[in-house]
């Protein structure tokens, strides 16, 4: 299936590094377009509209079209105890960054990543692995509570009660991606 993109640059990076199915290809030919809200939607073609934060679904139903599945990684490798270990993504309570270390926190443990930030939320995001600040990625399946804080901000508390201060800036796509 060949798709064509009209969007920003920034977001057809993304589409990229994701469409790694020989099924899918990008061409300015195709029959069917992938608009961001605000582009110019071609005429004669069929249109799929999405809004920035939502293009993951957007690729999810060309995925399901072809029969091909969109998903990311079901483990993350992580570093603890002398040892590697596969971490299952549903295990992931929140993901930091301090300088160069890349912490992965869990229920249990705390392991260490090799890859930077946005590695994971680029690989993650299609499973619920979300940026709430520059140095934080957390799990929206594992968040108890959502908390209005002050300046727009927000604040999650996960299943363990801990709790993650989403900043303004990614507040307001989080909003917008659960509908508050």
């Amino acid at each position: 299936m060949d798709i064509q993109l009209s969007c920003s640059e920034q977001i057809k990076e993304k589409i990229h590094r994701i469409i790694t199915k020989p099924s899918i290809n990008v061409s300015e030919d195709a029959k069917i377009v992938m608009v961001e809200r605000g582009f110019e939607i071609p005429r004669g073609k069929l249109a799929i509209v999405f809004d920035p934060v939502d293009y993951m679904e957007a690729l999810e139903l060309l995925y399901n079209e072809t029969g091909s599945k969109l998903a990311g990684p079901v483990t993350v490798t992580g570093f603890s105890n002398n040892r590697y270990c596969l971490i299952p993504v549903n295990y992931i309570n929140h993901i930091d960054a301090h300088g160069s270390e890349i912490k992965c926190y869990t229920e249990k443990e705390t392991y260490y990543l090799k890859n930077n930030l946005q590695y994971y939320e680029d690989m993650l995001s299609c499973q619920g692995i979300v940026r709430i600040n520059k140095s934080q990625l957390a799990n929206i399946m594992n968040v108890k509570e959502i908390i209005p804080w002050f300046n727009a901000r927000l604040v999650l508390v996960l299943k363990n009660n801990q709790e993650l201060e989403v900043s303004k800036f990614y507040s307001k796509a989080l909003r917008k991606t659960l509908n508050m």
